[in-house]
């Protein structure tokens, strides 16, 4: 009894500052009593980090792979219609735009701003904060930001092609009888002291283009002559200050495409972009902004018959000659990151946040970027646009509504 009293006076007197533990002389239960505590708060820390890593890796494993069955509406809204309408995703609101005039709409169905103009042939290009509605073979150019209208640009010759920056900064393809130019503007509409000019007997026809987030990079493709041949090639040009001691502003150019057209080129973030040609997919790296690298190319057997991009990825849909249609999905620097094949008729693919949506008619289906589906299926209504909001929340536009869906 003395023993196991002494032993708690010695243990409290150690906790306190007492005892100088050095000069203890402590007894073999003692020592023991230390050892199991230590061994049992090791087992314990262990087994908390099994049980929290197992439920980790068992939560992940369900948002990977789960299918959702069906869905619900957690609000629906009616939209007015217009003459002509369509949508483009503007971070996780919608911009609308009918020959009428333009309005962004908040994921509530709230509009946020509505502008008034007329247009033949509306389209739109997002980046950013910023989006260019532009009249295709028309006139005018509206540049917006999400408090409204910043600036418009009235051209003397027909718009053909445009692309906008995270900036604002937004250039265009004018056409002309006997050459075409590249127009730049600021965000205000203002025409900037930059031009390319082209001709079929020197870099080409302009077919495409696309402009960095940051506004510095110019990427095009061109179809151009040589010795009576027509090629194709894709070009970048630099317009920062690195670029000012390059002849034109030409820091590369790329002519391993041949007669296969270049029909769509894009930046998918400031460091990466590619390029969609009829038999190939190039993606291509500007770390060095006055030497950009191709990186990789993904020759296609098949008809590619669509094809999508984020500022993430970049994909393709492949039919070949028996009519199997195979979804690839590429990261930003050319790696692979699914290939599926499918069966669903679709008149719409397209990236979304971090799924692939196809989608006809109210039939749809999702996959993640692991090329699992995630949902397949009919949804109430026509679908003209689908946004992801999340794992399984979405935005569904059909003719006169938009409303929330949540997948469940």
């Amino acid at each position: 009894m003395e023993n196991k009293r002494d032993r708690e006076n010695r243990k409290r007197q150690l906790r306190e500052g007492i005892i100088d533990s050095e000069n203890l002389e402590v007894d073999e239960d003692f020592q023991k009593d230390i050892k199991k505590h230590r061994q049992f708060r090791v087992v314990i820390t262990v087994l908390l980090i099994v049980v929290i890593a197992a439920g980790l890796f068992g939560y992940h494993y369900y948002q990977t792979h789960h299918q959702y069955q069906k869905f619900s509406a957690k609000w629906e809204k009616e939209l007015s219609e217009g003459s002509f309408s369509g949508y483009e995703a503007y971070g996780e609101n919608v911009v609308k735009y009918t020959r009428d005039g333009a309005s962004y709409i908040d994921r509530r169905g709230e509009e946020l701003w509505n502008q008034a103009f007329e247009m033949k042939s509306p389209f739109a290009r997002t980046s950013g904060d910023y989006v260019a509605i532009a009249d295709k073979n028309g006139y005018s150019i509206y540049i917006c930001d999400k408090s409204g209208c910043q600036g418009v640009v009235t051209t003397t010759l027909p718009i053909s092609k445009v692309a906008v920056s995270s900036t604002g900064v937004t250039v265009a393809i004018l056409e002309d009888s006997k050459s075409n130019f590249i127009a730049f503007y600021d965000k205000s509409g203002t025409k900037l002291k930059i031009e390319v000019q082209t001709t079929l007997a020197g870099n080409g026809y302009p077919i495409d283009l696309s402009i960095s987030p940051n506004g510095m990079l110019l990427m095009v493709s061109y179809v151009y002559l040589d010795q009576g041949i027509m090629q194709n090639q894709v070009v970048f040009y630099n317009f920062d200050e690195e670029g000012q001691n390059v002849k034109d502003r030409l820091v590369g150019g790329f002519k391993e495409y041949g007669a296969n057209m270049v029909a769509k080129v894009q930046f998918l973030d400031d460091r990466y972009a590619c390029a969609f040609a009829q038999d190939r997919l190039c993606f291509y790296s500007l770390e060095n902004t006055v030497k950009p690298e191709l990186l990789q190319q993904v020759d296609v057997e098949g008809e590619i018959s669509s094809i999508f991009y984020s500022d993430k990825y970049a994909g393709m849909i492949v039919k070949n000659e028996n009519g199997d249609k195979e979804l690839m999905v590429y990261g930003s620097s050319g790696k692979l990151a699914f290939r599926k094949a499918f069966d669903m008729e679709y008149d719409t693919a397209e990236i979304s946040g971090n799924h692939v949506l196809l989608y006809r008619e109210a039939e749809c289906s999702v996959y993640n970027m692991s090329g699992i589906l995630k949902y397949h299926g009919t949804l109430d209504g026509s679908i003209e646009k689908l946004i992801c909001l999340g794992d399984n929340k979405y935005i569904q536009i059909g003719p006169r509504f938009m409303k929330e869906l949540e997948l469940q």
